[in-house]
């Protein structure tokens, strides 16, 4: 009995289609949230223009991480996570995410509070936000880290960053921002290092 070259075709395309059908299913059925940030408000920078370069900082920081679960037929918890403001690579306000879950096909809007208490910047630093001040806009960086409520849920500890251009002079929200984001179990375990790539 011999078997037709095209058939042989038709059956090492169907083993092939088997073999990464998990793959077609993680990357475009099963995808995890896309993550974005808002600052809703800010106290505290407007201080950073004091001449006395010496002077601390008090700052709060109201922000809201939406999580868009549209791609996914999973529901994605998470049972903490935490919430850095930097400006230049320095820290304005630290604060922790609750627990929370984004249902399949569904969005969550989950607020966090990030403050601080005291920070001091070099007057470099001062000189350089009050000219993004006055020119309109300051550049901040959010980087959220947030861990899996556990393996059976599907989600994995995830790392994002978010850059958010902040306008000055009025009281209104800054802009949604999409989030770059990491996931990986390796950092899983909170004694694993702050902030760990691979």
């Amino acid at each position: 009995m011999t078997i037709a070259r095209s058939e042989i075709r038709t059956i090492l395309y169907a083993l092939l289609a088997l073999a990464l059908s998990p793959l077609v299913y993680y990357l475009l059925v099963n995808l995890p949230p896309r993550f974005s940030v808002q600052l809703t408000g800010i106290q505290g920078l407007d201080t950073a223009a004091d001449p006395d370069p010496a002077a601390p900082l008090t700052t709060v920081f109201n922000i809201t991480l939406h999580a868009s679960n549209k791609r996914s037929r999973t529901t994605w918890c998470y049972r903490h996570g935490e919430a850095v403001v930097r400006y230049a690579g320095f820290t304005l306000g630290w604060g922790r995410t609750r627990t929370f879950c984004v249902g399949a096909k569904d969005t969550r809007d989950v607020p966090v509070v990030a403050w601080a208490d005291g920070v001091g910047l070099p007057k470099p630093i001062r000189d350089r936000m009050a000219a993004e001040r006055r020119a309109g806009t300051v550049e901040l960086e959010v980087n959220v880290k947030l861990f899996a409520e556990d393996d059976r849920t599907g989600a994995e500890p995830t790392w994002m960053w978010c850059e958010v251009g902040v306008a000055t002079g009025r009281a209104a929200p800054s802009v949604a921002t999409p989030c770059s984001g990491f996931m990986s179990k390796i950092w899983a375990a909170d004694f694993a290092p702050n902030w760990m790539l691979v």
